[in-house]
């Protein structure tokens, strides 16, 4: 497989009167200056939903999967993929709402104080200032596109369990395939839309094949993957995409 990473879209099919390997303007991309296409779950205060943001996306619904880079709407599913790679968990710290938002620091080491609980002067229990995340490569089936899954905070149960899934098989993690549908869940402050994953049983022989390549491709690349939308304020679940009180 090339040096470079091209990041298909099934909405942009190739003119017929394009030359299929011309490349003219783009040949200093490569592979480390491509940003990752994100697979997101709107929730009721989503950017992608609201009309005012930048990243509003016409037509989406708060419950509904959709592509952050080419702001494809891929509804509740069900959508198929494998998994190219699954990185160990990684944290992030966020610079609060009310401080403007936006990225602090991107990459905090695991054994970093900010990672763990701690306690205020009154006894009171805080969860860490610093965002856990699971961070996977999928790749869309049949399409063949890859995709970033990060998961955190009501999302680290969906990824403890893909992570389970992938190692029970006792083969590489792009030999299965998973089906993702979306539902509801709970908690003390209301309803959310959350991730759904089930097992749909191994990949064929071709798609293998392909996916041992992408795999390769893919191993030693840092994702540059959008921080910028999972801005954290702590609130006692540390998830802030959404706020279940106004649902």
């Amino acid at each position: 497989m090339s040096e470079e990473i091209v990041v298909a879209n099934a909405e942009l099919a190739r003119p017929t009167f394009l030359p299929e390997h011309d490349l003219r303007g783009t040949e200093h991309i490569t592979k480390d200056d491509l940003q990752m296409p994100k697979l997101g779950l709107a929730q009721a205060l989503s950017p992608q939903v609201q009309k005012s943001e930048p990243q509003y996306i016409q037509g989406l619904q708060v419950g509904e999967l959709f592509n952050n880079l080419t702001k494809h709407n891929y509804g509740e599913g069900p959508l198929e993929f494998t998994i190219i790679r699954a990185d160990p968990p990684r944290y992030v710290e966020f610079i609060p709402r009310t401080e403007g938002g936006g990225v602090k620091d991107i990459n905090v080491p695991a054994s970093d104080p900010r990672t763990k609980f701690r306690t205020d002067d009154s006894g009171k229990t805080l969860p860490p200032v610093a965002t856990k995340f699971y961070d996977f490569v999928l790749l869309m089936l049949p399409t063949k596109e890859p995709i970033a899954l990060s998961l955190k905070s009501t999302g680290l149960k969906v990824a403890r369990q893909l992570n389970a899934l992938m190692k029970l098989r006792n083969a590489p993690s792009f030999a299965g395939k998973y089906v993702m549908t979306t539902g509801t869940s709970k908690n003390a402050k209301g309803v959310f839309a959350v991730y759904q994953i089930q097992n749909a049983g191994w990949v064929d022989e071709d798609t293998f094949k392909f996916c041992s390549q992408m795999y390769e491709a893919f191993k030693d690349k840092t994702l540059i993957i959008d921080r910028e939308t999972d801005i954290h304020v702590p609130d006692g679940d540390g998830d802030t995409d959404f706020d279940t009180t106004k649902m």
